[in-house]
């Protein structure tokens, strides 16, 4: 019975002393290592006191320097990282794009063409509806613009610029401005000096997606004539 007893006090005092550290080292951080030590120290007690002593102290020997490394083992950091600001940028041919994930606000600015260097903000209802004609030749281009526009508010504007487009198709040729040859190629989205095969290639291909026939509109299909009329004799 005395040993019990010697053992029990022991653990007493152990105890006592081991809650006093933990709390000099902080006992909201270790909450959750104090309440499995005390789990642990309770059924060693109660082995002790039911008379398993001979299997208490062996696991006492063997858990003892465990606990103890386990409980001075730094905590893992709970300090937040610093808020770094978080973009994303597309560039494309005609477009560099910028993304705030926090703010989810798009902003944008022209790479080439009529309005290169503009803000997109600073662009005119009727600019932004030239710089949505230009990067039709460009499927990377225009998907970024309409992303933008769609952000803008003005749900009406896709009809709005498919009234323009009726309106400038039906419109005398007689009143068609004078194409220049950097336009021409431009809207062929060609580089200058493009050979004939190229120029024919390009004209080809972007007459096969932007004709009325297939879902494009009159007034794309009237410049690329154009373009293809001004480069090649």
């Amino acid at each position: 019975m005395l040993p019990r007893l010697i053992l029990l006090v022991a653990l007493l005092i152990g105890a006592y002393f081991l809650l006093r550290r933990l709390r000099r080292l902080g006992w909201s951080q270790r909450l959750r290592r104090i309440v499995a030590t005390i789990g642990v120290g309770s059924v060693l007690l109660l082995l002790i006191v039911r008379g398993g002593a001979e299997i208490a102290l062996p696991l006492l020997t063997i858990l003892a320097p465990f606990l103890l490394r386990w409980l001075n083992a730094p905590l893992p950091s709970t300090t937040a990282p610093p808020c770094v600001a978080r973009t994303s940028e597309v560039t494309t041919r005609f477009l560099r794009m910028t993304l705030d994930h926090a703010a989810g606000v798009m902003s944008g600015v022209v790479q080439t063409g009529r309005f290169a260097g503009r803000l997109l903000p600073d662009l005119t209802p009727q600019e932004l509806l030239a710089l949505w004609r230009e990067c039709q030749v460009d499927q990377e281009s225009i998907a970024v613009l309409e992303a933008w526009l769609d952000r803008q508010g003005n749900t009406e504007w896709r009809e709005q610029f498919r009234q323009a487009e009726t309106a400038d198709a039906t419109r005398p040729a007689s009143h068609e401005s004078a194409m220049s040859r950097v336009e021409a190629y431009e809207v062929l989205g060609l580089s200058l000096g493009a050979s004939q095969e190229e120029i024919q290639a390009s004209y080809r291909r972007l007459m096969q997606r932007l004709h009325p026939d297939h879902g494009g509109s009159a007034y794309l299909a009237a410049r690329l004539n154009q373009a293809r009329k001004v480069l090649l004799p």
